[in-house]
């Protein structure tokens, strides 16, 4: 078993573990559910910035008790260069450790205030399941590269885009980390100050890297948190978008929002778990010749905006996509789309608003 394997078995174990052993109840009441949601995001936020300082100040205290010590007894000045580095190593791997297994069980958690079925959230192994993309948002693990539903997110990147992505495919989930890359530039600094001012450097910088800790932990919240209720928000975002039902769907209707979803997803090169949810739901497209009319193209445009914004954070690559679907709907209506959704993600509050 490879280190990635063991990472998945470790991570697969202990957000199932959570979610059979936790206290956590569902809570029917969306102002409290929204309220308990948002205390345990800002307490995963907290610990975050905590664990940051704590890994700091052990690295510092050793650091200064091994100043006096240096060029005495054969600890030389690269032999205390090496010592500082295995320690802040050591320390940078345990808060990795602890911020991963932290994000799991807040995930697990989170799940179950919102009462979605075990059933579900045991079924890690299949790409569309709600807790496989958790389990990928608290590790922080880039989106679904492969082919689903007929679309390649990868189909734009073209021979010398593989190739790169050829070259660094062992390095992919790592490089991709929100956590892992704030560590990374935290161990750089750290070697580099070691040089330099010592144990100072790191004392002087542990403010900044807590505030680093606490704004990757805060990211890594929203996009869980968008996932979540996205699973649950996208039926009845469909419904309150169509009405009418996608059996009853114009045929030209139906084309515009596979094709966009397509644009979408081969646009950003990955897929969304929410996108993936919406795709599950209009089924296979069979309507590749429908004439789309612009009533059609405007409905289906006000949706695809929908989901972005449910999706959170969207890819630079996707900016310019954005932009066509604001100019082409109106900015008064991005405004109100936009509100909606960020309530519904964020207060739980229910769409009402008529889109027809």
């Amino acid at each position: 078993m490879g280190l990635k394997e063991k990472i998945q078995f470790w991570a697969i174990h202990r957000f199932l573990n959570t979610v059979i052993n936790s206290p956590e109840a569902h809570i029917s009441n969306r102002k409290e559910a929204d309220y308990r949601l948002d205390w345990l995001g800002r307490m995963a936020v907290m610990r975050a910035g905590l664990s940051g300082l704590i890994s700091g100040l052990c690295v510092v205290g050793i650091a200064l008790f091994l100043r006096d010590w240096e060029a005495v007894d054969g600890v030389t000045g690269f032999g205390f260069v090496v010592l500082l580095t295995l320690t802040s190593s050591i320390m940078t791997g345990l808060e990795l450790l602890f911020l991963y297994r932290d994000s799991l069980s807040t995930a697990a958690r989170m799940a179950k205030i919102l009462d979605i079925p075990q059933e579900e959230l045991e079924q890690v192994d299949l790409e569309n399941s709600i807790s496989h993309w958790l389990i990928h948002a608290a590790l922080g693990a880039p989106g679904f590269h492969g082919t689903m539903f007929g679309i390649d997110p990868l189909a734009k990147i073209g021979k010398i885009g593989m190739l790169i992505r050829k070259v660094l495919k062992k390095f992919r989930i790592v490089a991709s980390a929100t956590v892992f890359k704030m560590i990374i530039r935290r161990m750089w600094v750290r070697l580099l100050g070691r040089v330099a001012l010592r144990a100072y450097v790191e004392l002087l910088s542990l403010p900044v890297f807590v505030i680093l800790n606490m704004v990757g932990m805060n990211a890594m919240m929203r996009d869980m948190r968008s996932r979540l209720v996205g699973h649950e928000l996208t039926p009845k975002l469909i419904a309150h978008a169509f009405p009418e039902g996608l059996d009853s769907m114009d045929d030209g209707l139906k084309r515009a929002l596979h094709e966009g979803m397509a644009e979408q997803i081969t646009t950003a090169r990955f897929i969304h778990p929410n996108q993936i949810r919406v795709l599950d739901l209009l089924g296979a497209n069979t309507s590749q010749n429908a004439v789309t009319t612009s009533a059609h193209q405007r409905r289906a445009n006000r949706f695809l905006l929908a989901i972005f914004t449910m999706s959170g954070k969207n890819s630079s690559r996707c900016k310019k996509l954005i932009r066509l679907l604001e100019e082409e709907i109106g900015a008064d209506e991005v405004e109100r789309v936009r509100q909606e959704i960020d309530d519904a993600i964020y207060d739980l509050e229910p769409l009402q608003r008529p889109w027809v």
